[in-house]
């Protein structure tokens, strides 16, 4: 979700995800909303669909898929190279893992970036698993980030502590 409100933007992530490239791709598709100028001065955009499944058609939402592919791969529409025509979960990782120093991109979106490419979203989430390994709670360490980042001086003690509870930063 992006809200916008007297010209700030403030993104809501609510996906759980145990892959940083997943977090980091749904992150920048946001980014690209505000960016692209789709959500205004005071507006809100909330992406019912995952921005990584590559499900929904809509321009806004292709134009914020191509520029989180830009500010992720360098390139709004990469042109990834691997040597098969089909291929499962373990072949993609396998490949990215391999051709990730090449492309100086990290190998998990690398595997989305050839999602984008082939069409193959269910293919490239199978092979996160492979990539990574069991994956970790990703969104600790984006609140992390959230809690180092946000000004909080204005917001009064009732939302600092609701902002703390629902970043799970301490007990409460």
């Amino acid at each position: 979700m992006v809200v916008g409100n007297g010209g700030r933007h403030a993104v809501l992530l609510s996906r759980d995800a145990r892959y940083p490239a997943l977090t980091a791709f749904t992150l920048a598709h946001e980014i690209g909303h505000i960016a692209l100028g789709h959500v205004g001065g005071s507006g809100i955009i909330v992406d019912a669909e995952d921005p990584a499944s590559g499900a929904d058609g809509d321009d806004e939402e292709l134009a914020a898929d191509r520029y989180a592919l830009e500010l992720l791969m360098g390139s709004p529409d990469p042109d990834i190279r691997i040597n098969f025509d089909s291929f499962n979960s373990a072949e993609l990782a396998d490949a990215v893992l391999r051709a990730a120093p090449e492309y100086g991109v990290e190998p998990g979106t690398l595997a989305l970036a050839v999602a984008y490419r082939r069409d193959a979203y269910p293919v490239a989430m199978a092979a996160m698993r492979f990539i990574y390994g069991s994956g970790s709670p990703v969104w600790k360490a984006v609140n992390q980030v959230a809690a180092r980042e946000l000004d909080l001086t204005d917001a009064g003690s009732d939302s600092t502590a609701f902002l703390a509870r629902i970043l799970e930063l301490r007990d409460g």
